[in-house]
């Protein structure tokens, strides 16, 4: 009978893992110390107390990224909160285009929506939609009747964001008079009380 060899370079080759610290949890950590403890020296003890330092080096770094994780999330809820308080305002942004110069949009934003990356699209009454993160100027719309609006707000000119995009409107007063009757918010009867 024939027996073939075993390499050993394979069963002495060390083990990588991409899993990262983030990856292990606590119940891992006691694996290892139980692990360190059955194979200590009897004669030859290790120290408790470096031991018991080392396991709240551990879980203060665990904590640690779990306090990471949750002020991550509370950041993504707090951005939420206030791209979605400039709903029905009149916002300006400078949108990049694509020979490297730069348009103006303006608008009321009718409505707020989240990519699946995070980036907060704002919708406007024009049809248009743009990223939060390039609104230049927000005014209300009591303001921008008033004609307490900085002169900035004027486009002199019709400017789109890309193909698909409608003209940008320069008339302050047409975005007011859209904005009055937001489609979501019409109603078509009357309410007694």
């Amino acid at each position: 009978m024939e027996i073939s060899g075993v390499s050993a370079g394979v069963a002495g080759r060390p083990v990588r893992s991409d899993r990262g610290l983030e990856a292990l949890k606590s119940e891992d950590f006691f694996r290892i110390l139980v692990t360190e403890l059955q194979q200590q020296d009897p004669f030859e003890p290790a120290d408790t107390s470096d031991m018991i330092n080392q396991v709240s080096e551990i879980r203060s770094i665990e904590l640690s990224s779990k306090l990471s994780d949750t002020l991550g999330k509370l950041a993504g809820q707090q951005q939420r909160a206030g791209v979605s308080e400039l709903i029905g305002k009149f916002v300006t942004a400078e949108v990049p285009l694509g020979d490297g110069g730069v348009a103006s949009v303006q608008g009321v934003v009718t409505g707020v929506r989240f990519d699946a990356d995070g980036t907060a699209m704002l919708e406007l009454d024009t049809g248009e939609a743009l990223p939060a993160d390039l609104v230049t100027h927000v005014t209300t719309l009591t303001a921008l009747e008033s004609g307490l609006a900085p002169e900035a707000l004027d486009v002199s000119e019709d400017v789109t964001t890309d193909q698909t995009a409608t003209p940008v409107e320069d008339d302050k007063q047409a975005a007011t008079q859209r904005s009055r009757k937001p489609p979501w918010l019409q109603l078509t009867s009357s309410l007694r009380l």
